[in-house]
């Protein structure tokens, strides 16, 4: 078991680096050039690899936060991923069921980083806490949005495009604090601001280049 264990580190270490770069370089191909969709596909499935290795470790570990992180981290992967394939809501296109079961999922999980957050505050009194709060606040906000855009008929052009980019970059940032965080004893800053630190610098970029997609009314 525990060599099984080791491969799936190294696995994890190595998909970790895949993804570093293949984001961005699909960043900096942009969507309008031929390269993009390729690299962008060898991006998917590098988060996909830390998912899978992720959920593993944490449950052989015990580590219900890795456990909770790594569905966080997977989720705006695989909603951008589905916004591709859902480019017609707004012409009566139905989600599929794979998009009601990822909410679903999405949604409990959320809740448990809430819960969990608290506990771990009270059972600690460790400012700390607010990691698992921001996230898991973050991300029940995002499974709120998603859904009232799955079950609500879009009202512009290009809803898809802003939810596949919005949703990559944000996964773009997991992958980034992953490794800041990985890299935690190099680094001489607090656990707090390892952890939210990328986020607060590289929200506001996908916000810029979210106002970047114009859409139009339907």
């Amino acid at each position: 078991m525990e060599k099984i264990f080791t491969i799936a580190i190294l696995i994890h270490v190595l998909a970790g680096i895949g993804a570093l770069i293949f984001g961005a370089l699909a960043i900096i191909l942009k969507k309008n050039t031929p390269k993009h969709k390729p690299v962008g596909r060898f991006y998917f499935y590098c988060m996909t690899t830390i998912f899978v290795t992720g959920i593993f470790l944490s449950v052989c570990k015990g580590l219900l936060f890795l456990f909770f992180i790594a569905i966080f981290t997977y989720y705006s992967t695989i909603i951008a991923y589905r916004a591709l394939r859902l480019k017609n809501l707004h012409n009566g296109q139905k989600p599929a069921k794979i998009d009601w079961i990822v909410e679903a999922i999405a949604g409990v999980t959320f809740v448990g980083l809430i819960i969990f957050a608290v506990y771990y505050y009270i059972e600690n009194r460790d400012m700390n806490a607010l990691i698992p709060l921001t996230f898991g606040s973050f991300g029940l906000w995002g499974v709120i949005k998603n859904t009232q855009r799955l079950l609500t008929k879009p009202k512009q052009t290009l809803y898809w495009l802003k939810m596949h980019i919005g949703n990559m970059l944000g996964s773009y940032i997991g992958a980034i604090t992953a490794f800041v965080v990985n890299q935690a004893e190099h680094i001489p800053l607090p656990p707090i601001v390892l952890w939210l630190g990328p986020a607060a610098i590289l929200v506001p970029i996908i916000v810029v280049e979210l106002k970047k997609v114009k859409t139009q009314p339907l």
